[in-house]
């Protein structure tokens, strides 16, 4: 099952992630520190409260699922 993400989306789908659930927890996004595009789908590292933890979070395009990382 893809991890639950809140995401604005503009004119496509993911253009922003706002928040997550990851391991039970919620995830208020503060800063996205970087975007990228791949072959495969977008990626954001983003910071997040309640603890100021850095993730990867990774939209697969073809499969429509999220990957979550912590860094």
């Amino acid at each position: 099952m893809s991890p639950d993400v809140e995401c604005y989306a503009g004119s496509a789908y993911p253009e922003r992630p706002k928040a997550f659930q990851w391991e039970g927890q919620h995830y208020e996004i503060l800063e996205i520190l970087q975007r990228r595009r791949e072959p495969d789908g977008i990626g954001f590292l983003v910071r997040c409260e309640p603890d100021k933890r850095c993730f990867d979070l990774f939209y697969l395009l073809v499969e429509d699922q999220w990957r979550i990382t912590p860094k």
